[in-house]
Order: structure tokens, then sequence, then C-alpha cells
């Protein structure tokens, strides 16, 4: 599993990985597990999790009962409930985890606008959002952990919100790390999903001079990009013959045609005289729909397209104003590429009838294939009904894409600090 390729594996496999407890980690706003299902492939030995939504505390220890947790807002949460919670001590943390709330640094987001500002997020009201990186730095002052990981969304690292990123780097150090950050592309670590997220890495600087890492050669625990990869077809072609994930597709295409895009996606239907520009005639629904997808993918704005989504404008399935508005995040993506980024919303039918469509072009993606697509284990169990399980998802860091970047820092940093300590 070195790499850098897409792979499946199941909880079983998490589940042994993890007992060899080759590092120890805690975990904030730590959502149904994603990051934590890289940590635990990685050899991770969970000690704590923290996260203010019971929706997602119920996903999380589904799939890893017993684990030591609080439900609570993290402002709430002090150095010393953890240690006495998980029975560490300051300094024995190997690595502090978290992912700070990111709407307010959202491409799609208000950016500026939205912050110093009470909101609802998450289901949640909420004040200054943009913040809760803060509360990791303050209980990072008490357990000293040897390395932090922060995630958050590529937004943080724009301009409009790079002097807060600076800040973030600034405190970290102040308190005693050097840090180094990246925009990891997840199609670029295994993860058939262009999802691009800021990694941040911060190491003891103790930790760093013991090992002899010059803080300028920190970004190499960054994983190196692979010029190969992962599509939606590796991920989730087995799937077509799976009768769950058939019945699913079925339930989301009814769901689909009675949503508001139903008058769009009414037009991908088969025709007997569909012909194809360039292609010759061709007959048959098998013929057409090989047509279809030999065709080359043409952008429409922010859209991957295929050329008949053209010829929907042109027909009236899909009025100019709705491509603009309503339609303006849609997108098909043909299976040898990687999808899109899966986002919150853009995983629920009841948002817009969906945003991520499958390359039929009749629905979103089941439950099992966005799990195939954020790279969790195939038997992972999402709780809650279909807006719960693809926002849950939409929300996760991509397990593969923290595997990878965990494997380095434990080679790197950790392992080597390790044979330190034992020889002195």
């Amino acid at each position: 599993m070195s790499d850098n390729k897409y792979f499946q594996y199941n909880l079983e496999d998490l589940h042994r990985n993890s007992e060899s407890k080759q590092f120890n980690y805690i975990t904030f706003f730590a959502g149904g597990g994603g990051s934590s299902c890289g940590y635990k492939l990685a050899g991770g030995d969970v000690r704590y999790m923290n996260e203010f939504q019971q929706l997602h505390v119920d996903t999380y220890l589904e799939n890893f009962p017993n684990t030591v947790h609080e439900c609570r807002d993290i402002k709430e949460v002090t150095a010393e409930g953890i240690m006495e919670l998980s029975g560490l001590k300051k300094y024995e943390l190997d690595i502090m985890d978290g992912s700070p709330p990111c709407p307010p640094f959202s491409m799609a987001g208000s950016k500026k606008e939205g912050w110093n500002q009470e909101k609802m997020a998450y289901g949640m009201k909420q004040q200054n959002i943009e913040d809760l990186t803060w509360e990791m730095i303050r209980i990072a002052e008490g357990l000293m952990p040897k390395v932090i990981v922060c995630e958050n969304v590529k937004g943080l690292s724009m301009d409009y919100a790079r002097d807060h990123l600076n800040k973030m780097v600034n405190d970290f150090e102040a308190l005693g790390y050097s840090v180094t950050w990246k925009i990891m592309k997840g199609h670029q670590h295994g993860v058939p999903q262009k999802r691009e997220r800021v990694f941040m890495v911060g190491v003891r600087d103790d930790v760093l001079e013991g090992i002899g890492m010059p803080w300028m050669c920190m970004s190499s625990v960054f994983p190196d990009p692979v010029k190969e990869f992962a599509s939606i077809e590796d991920a989730i072609s087995d799937l077509e013959t799976d009768e769950e994930n058939i019945t699913d597709a079925k339930y989301l295409e009814t769901a689909m045609d009675e949503s508001s895009k139903g008058h769009w996606v009414n037009g991908f239907d088969v025709h007997p005289d569909e012909k194809f520009e360039g292609c010759g005639p061709c007959t048959g629904v098998a013929e057409v729909l090989k047509q279809r997808d030999n065709q080359a993918y043409t952008s429409i704005g922010d859209h991957i397209v295929k050329p008949w989504f053209q010829e929907q404008i042109k027909n009236g399935h899909i009025q100019p104003e709705d491509e603009k508005h309503s339609y303006y995040m849609s997108r098909i993506v043909p299976k040898h590429l990687p999808a899109h980024s899966l986002t919150e919303q853009g995983c629920q039918p009841k948002f817009m009838g969906g945003n991520h469509f499958h390359h039929s072009g009749k629905r979103i993606y089941t439950p099992k294939e966005m799990v195939r697509l954020m790279t969790l284990p195939n038997d992972y169990k999402m709780t809650g009904d279909y807006n719960d399980k693809g926002a849950r998802i939409g929300l996760m860091v991509a397990p593969l894409c923290m595997y990878y970047l965990v494997e380095n820092i434990k080679g790197q940093i950790l392992e080597p600090w390790n044979l330190l300590q034992r020889q002195t």
C-alpha cells in the first residue's frame, strides 16, 4: 500500500492495523471518522476523539466502538480533561489531529463577508467559526504533542484568507513548533476525486532538533504525487452488480426525476434516432451509450460535460437561466477520470436534486459509491438517511490522502524520535 494508488480495504484491516499501536493520536472535529480511517490504516491508536454533533459521533462509534470521546463544543474541552480520559501525560502524545470547520474559507462561501459573525454552521449556531483553530492551539499548549496535523479547505490558502493562515502558522510556531503546509490533491494520492485540501503539519522543535531534520526540509513529509490517477471506474465499476447498490441507484433515479432537475435528467434518455456528430450512425441502446462514453468531454463554466449535455440546452431541457444559477455547480464527470470534490450539499438529493452526478446522468452517487469515492472502508457503516449519509461523507477527510501523509510522518519523524529515545 505504498505506491499512492487507489486500493480497497475494510474495517477489519483498520482494526488489525490500529491494534499494532505504532503511534497514538487524538482527533478534533472528527466528523464521521474519515481522518481516523487514514490514521488507523497507518497503525494509529486513537486515545481520544472530540466532535460536537451527535449524528457524526453516532457514525464514528458505529465503526469504532468504545472510543474514548466527548460530544461537546471544543471550547469546553481542556488538555487536563483529555489527559484524565486518555491516560496520556504532557509530551507523550504523538499526533494531535483536527479539521476545524471550514465554511468561512470555502471557495464557494462568503469569504471575509461571513467572518466575525454568528451563523448557523453544521446545524448549530456558532460565533467566529473561523477562529476554532485557536482552540486546538490552546489545547496543544497543555498537551505539547510531538506532531500537529490540521486540515482545511483550499480557500484558506487564497489571498483573502492568507493572513489568517499566516497567523495560524505564527501562533503554532510561538508555541514551540516548526510548521509547513501544502495543498494536497486527492487524485494525486490514491483518491478517485479531485479533492484539494490544505494540510498543515507542525513538529515540536525539540523533536525536529533531536532527529536532525532542518526545518527547511520539513516539506518532505508530504507524499510525492503520482502521475496515474485513480478513476471513478476504478472505484465503483464492481458495484454495477451489487444488489443493494442497484436498489439505491433506482431510488435515486426516481428522486432525481421528481426533483427540480427532473426536466433536465429526463433529457438524458436514449432515443432510437440518436446520432453523434462525426461518429456516424449508430443503432441500439448499447451502441448509443457506447458512443456517448467515447465522446470527448468539454467544459461549460465550472462543469465537465458531454457534448449531448449541450444539446439539452438547445432542445430546452435545460433553460439558460438554469445553467447559470440552480445548475451552476452540477457536474457529470466521465468514468475514466477522478470525480469532482464531493461536498456536503452536493451529495444530498434534497439540495437542488444533487450536484455530483453519476456518469449515467440519471442520478447522484449512491451511498456505497460515495464511500468508495471518498476511499472509506468498503464496509463502513453510515448512519442516518440518504441526506445524512451524503452530507457526512462530503464533509470528511479522504482517508487515503491522510494515510499517505501519516505514513511519511511516522517514518520520517516518529520512528526516528522513538529510536533516539530508546538509545538515550
